[in-house]
């Protein structure tokens, strides 16, 4: 079988991860990084545990197969206990993951839901105006104030619903390594799908003033959720689609260096990394609440919503229905608005900057709603205090399991699909704080256990393959049963050519880089998928299946050691 037009695949390779196996081995990962990659390579030591390192290039990189060849050899290395490779990862405009061409995230136009053209409708159905009457009654304190969030997307723009609760001065431009966060506004040539302007309609939900701030084309008018937040801009992207790991997580450290108290993260990734998981780690242990979106139009819920430690958020409309959009699953915590919302826009049209308020769609919008009302929760509590009485690392728990609890189920609710239902700030505020120390680890521990880990082995391919898996289990039993689906065992063990028996151990050596192939480029994806839907087919369909997802594996020049395990 050929394969005339192999799928588009074009990552950017931006370094490497490395974990050794104990604290003070900086010298040894240096010596191991000179001897295996060369002596143009930077070693940055990251996290708290001493043994964990960024390893950059300070020329150009390496192809995607020469990542993963490298990855390998790193990984066999004494002392070595993980290497991972870095990427920037695109996912094309055609990305047709089912049937139709969907783009990954944020920012959708749509059209707009009749009722949808009430301006406050989002904030009416997350309980905000109730929550300012009765929690924040001082006209002198407004809802959010004292809290600072950390906004990583494409930067900031002068918009006047946003700008005056902007801290510019400590933003920072992870693209060009300087302290000018501001969205230059540029669709670059070399961006599959660009988006400027995404960082202006992303905060504004969260801390646009009441009321509008100027008079704009649409006539129409922003209100964030928390308007007495402040919000430091951090400029990852051009886009919300080229994600790069590395900006995101070196974002994360930021803005955790610099006090946030909430981060709100409105884009994602395919590509599950211990470097963001590290990043995230070291913030939640800070105490930052950090917030995201589960992705649009993308059959799984993206990285890094999809982490255990991270609040994804999935999005409604505004019939408290979801929004045909949203990646939803077993990794979602909550709902927030999502189609047809309103917010603050900024364009460049030929060298002029212009500024409306305008609708959109996009679990964007779903999750700096939910910073917001993170903002609301700290502020009402006073965050010192939460730090006095449990410790700035138990915070992130304890918001997550109360606004769990708090939220509201609606009609079209289903169990391990929309988390536990749209998001009510006026419970939330309303609900008590844990007694002791003891309950306020039960019950986020309790909470996050309904989660599997998705950080290896069989557990990664069950999250991205979740909604086929879910057309072979029983409906009510699926939260518990679908990491153990035979069928996704079976097909992977055809893939790689080993046994079930064997498949933890291939997948151990393997599972990374096959994952990262599936989840980054919808024609391998849909193969796939294909394979597990045939599974109550005829049986001679699903040789043919894996031998042309095999095909179109290798057609992107794997690793060597993938290629071995393909049966190659």
């Amino acid at each position: 079988m050929n394969i005339s037009n192999p799928p588009d695949f074009d990552a950017k390779f931006e370094g490497f991860f490395l974990q050794m196996v104990v604290p003070g081995l900086e010298q040894r990962c240096q010596e191991i990084v000179t001897q295996s990659l060369g002596n143009d390579w930077k070693v940055k030591a990251i996290g708290d545990n001493l043994t964990e390192f960024e390893i950059t290039p300070n020329q150009d990189g390496l192809s995607v197969k020469e990542a993963w060849d490298k990855t390998y050899y790193l990984r066999s290395l004494p002392g070595v206990v993980d290497a991972e490779p870095l990427f920037a990862v695109p996912i094309t405009e055609r990305s047709d993951w089912e049937q139709e061409s969907r783009p990954l995230v944020g920012g959708l136009e749509t059209k707009a839901l009749a009722l949808s053209s009430d301006l406050d409708w989002s904030l009416k159905q997350l309980r905000v105006f109730e929550t300012w009457a009765r929690f924040f009654p001082d006209s002198n304190q407004l809802p959010g104030d004292g809290i600072i969030i950390g906004h990583p997307d494409t930067g900031y723009s002068e918009h006047p619903e946003i700008f005056v609760n902007l801290l510019p001065n400590v933003g920072y431009d992870f693209l060009k390594g300087d302290r000018d966060a501001k969205d230059e506004l540029e669709t670059p040539p070399t961006e599959i799908i660009n988006n400027p302007g995404h960082g202006t309609s992303t905060a504004s939900v969260i801390i646009s003033p009441k009321g509008g701030q100027a008079s704009y084309p649409s006539g129409k008018a922003v209100t964030g959720v928390a308007p007495g937040a402040k919000l430091i801009p951090l400029r990852v992207s051009y886009s919300v689609v080229l994600l790069s790991v590395r900006n995101l997580a070196e974002a994360i450290e930021y803005a955790a260096n610099q006090d946030v108290h909430v981060i709100s993260i409105s884009l994602g990734t395919g590509f599950s990394n211990q470097r963001l998981r590290s990043a995230i780690i070291y913030a939640q242990k800070r105490g930052v609440i950090i917030v995201a979106a589960s992705g649009t139009y993308i059959p799984y819920v993206v990285w890094p919503a999809a982490y255990d430690e991270v609040i994804a958020v999935t999005g409604s409309n505004v019939r408290r229905e979801i929004w045909i959009g949203s990646s939803t699953g077993i990794q979602v915590d909550v709902t927030a608005p999502a189609e047809s919302v309103w917010f603050a826009k900024v364009r460049k049209k030929d060298g002029a900057i212009q500024y409306n308020v305008e609708q959109g769609s996009g679990t964007s919008f779903s999750a700096p709603f939910v910073a917001g009302v993170a903002a609301l929760w700290l502020a009402y509590h006073g965050r010192d205090q939460l730090i006095q009485r449990y410790g700035a690392e138990k915070i992130p728990f304890i918001f997550n399991q109360i606004l769990r609890d708090s939220c509201d189920k609606f009609p079209t609710w289903k169990p391990g699909r929309f988390g536990e239902g749209i998001v009510n700030a006026e419970k939330l505020l309303a609900a008590p704080l844990p007694d002791n120390v003891t309950q306020s680890v039960i019950a986020p521990g309790f909470a996050l256990s309904q989660h599997s880990s998705i950080d290896n082995g069989i557990n990664t391919f069950a999250h991205l393959f979740e909604p086929q898996l879910l057309d072979t289990q029983p409906k009510a039993n699926f939260v518990g049963t679908i990491r153990d689906d035979l069928s996704l065992q079976s097909r992977l063990a055809q893939l790689l050519h080993t046994t079930e028996t064997e498949l933890p151990k291939r997948l151990k050596e393997v599972g990374q880089e096959l994952a990262f192939y599936l989840a980054a480029t919808p024609e391998l994806y849909k193969q796939f998928a294909a394979s597990l839907r045939s599974q109550t087919d005829d049986e001679s369909s699903k040789p043919i299946n894996l031998e042309l997802l095999r095909e179109m594996l290798l057609s992107q020049g794997v690793s060597e050691v993938l290629k071995t395990k393909l049966g190659t």
